[in-house]
């Protein structure tokens, strides 16, 4: 094999890939993250208060938008080469950094967890700056992006060096700084493709990643049910059912999200693939939170839910299904079959919002099954209603076929 295919330069951004598949490389740096998810959503279970919550959302959004740039990065510039492998395994022992710091980072030692974060911060400047240096071209497109990485990484090391007080300003800054990149940079970015004859679309590869990251994240509610249930002691049916309930839960967000997402296309536009950005990033934290909070019926069967359980859990919910609202406008609804589903289906879970919401409001002294079962009972609208309106057309089509 000669030399230049062990160490070729990041595709071109003009170089698209049609009909690209997910590769092991990305399936196997998503599974880095389910240590950090698994840390924050742990500490999330254990510890209600406002000030850990806190914490975990700042995290979160930083873990988050780590990924993000990890996975766009592969989608436009990334090949099978050394190179690519070696930088994705850089970002893997810096997200596994990241976990193994957050436990003390919670308790006011960041140190560790800053460090680690820069590692990530740094080399995800350095694989945009190196797309520019191999493409003269390309630095139109990335460097706003280059500007704001830099400018956080730089409060970020300052934050290192400043009392305690000063850390959380300097974080939560950078945070913004890192996040408001694309949406600064949107109406130049938008310019600049229509300068080239160019629009900005998120393949279904793209869209299928915010997928297998959505799977993580829910996976991780699974283990909280898991390990909840295996602490009781005593399982009567009552705890059974329960569980069942749990369980049944989880598989309606996942249905709700998939059949939403699965095998479809954003709308073209850059504008259209952030939205679908930050609807994921609400989307996610409303899972986590949800995840975490199912852990924590553990010891309430027999007594009504607590107040602050009982909202966390609900509002969770609502969260998760006005997100799913938000990426149902977002999906391509070119035919006619798919465009009469989501129009349904976000409009039977707008409704269930509200009921969730009011479920929140009116649900005092609710038993953990009584609030399963009618979170289940809820959740199950917009799934039954898009199956029967799949269903219905594709006898509609049927007949007219005949």
């Amino acid at each position: 094999m000669r030399e230049k295919t062990w160490w070729l330069p990041p595709r071109r951004f003009d170089d698209t890939q049609n009909g690209r598949k997910i590769s092991w490389l990305e399936l196997f740096y998503d599974l880095v993250y389910v240590a950090c998810i698994g840390q924050i959503t742990s500490r999330i279970a254990a510890h209600t208060d406002g000030k850990d919550i806190g914490y975990a959302a700042l995290f979160f959004v930083l873990i988050y938008w780590s990924w993000i740039n990890g996975t766009q990065y592969y989608e436009l510039h990334g090949n099978d080469t050394v190179r690519t492998r070696w930088f994705v395994f850089l970002q893997m022992l810096a997200v596994g950094a990241v976990a193994i710091s957050a436990p003390a980072a919670f308790e006011g030692n960041v140190f560790s967890f800053t460090v680690s974060f820069l590692v990530i911060q740094g080399v995800i400047i350095y694989l945009l700056a190196s797309v520019s240096f191999y493409d003269r071209s390309h630095i139109e497109l990335s460097g706003p992006f280059l500007l704001c990485y830099a400018v956080a990484f730089a409060l970020l090391f300052i934050s290192l060096f400043c009392p305690p007080t000063a850390v959380l300003p300097l974080y939560l800054l950078a945070i913004v700084i890192n996040m408001s990149a694309p949406v600064l940079s949107a109406r130049y970015f938008n310019k600049i493709l229509a300068s080239r004859g160019q629009q900005f679309s998120a393949s279904p590869t793209l869209v299928e990643r915010f997928g297998q990251f959505t799977i993580i994240v829910l996976a991780e509610s699974i283990l909280s049910i898991v390990s909840g249930f295996s602490l009781v002691n005593t399982r009567t049916l009552l705890v059974w059912c329960i569980f069942c309930l749990s369980i049944s839960i989880s598989f309606l967000l996942w249905s709700i999200y998939f059949d939403m997402t699965n095998e479809q296309e954003l709308k073209t536009g850059y504008r259209y693939y952030q939205f679908f950005v930050f609807a994921h990033l609400l989307l996610l934290g409303a899972l986590g939170v949800f995840g975490a909070s199912l852990k924590n019926l553990v010891g309430h069967f027999e007594t009504p839910v607590p107040p602050v359980l009982n909202r966390t859990i609900v509002i969770s919910l609502a969260i998760f299904l006005a997100a799913m609202c938000v990426i149902g406008r977002l999906i391509a609804d070119d035919e006619r079959q798919t465009r009469k589903y989501l129009r349904q289906v976000i409009r039977w879970s707008m409704v269930v919002v509200l009921l969730l919401i009011a479920v929140s409001i009116l649900s005092k002294d609710w038993s953990v099954f009584r609030l399963l079962l009618t979170i289940f009972l809820l959740l199950a609208i917009p799934v039954v209603v898009g199956i029967v309106t799949w269903l219905k057309h594709e006898d509609h089509s049927e007949k007219r076929v005949d």
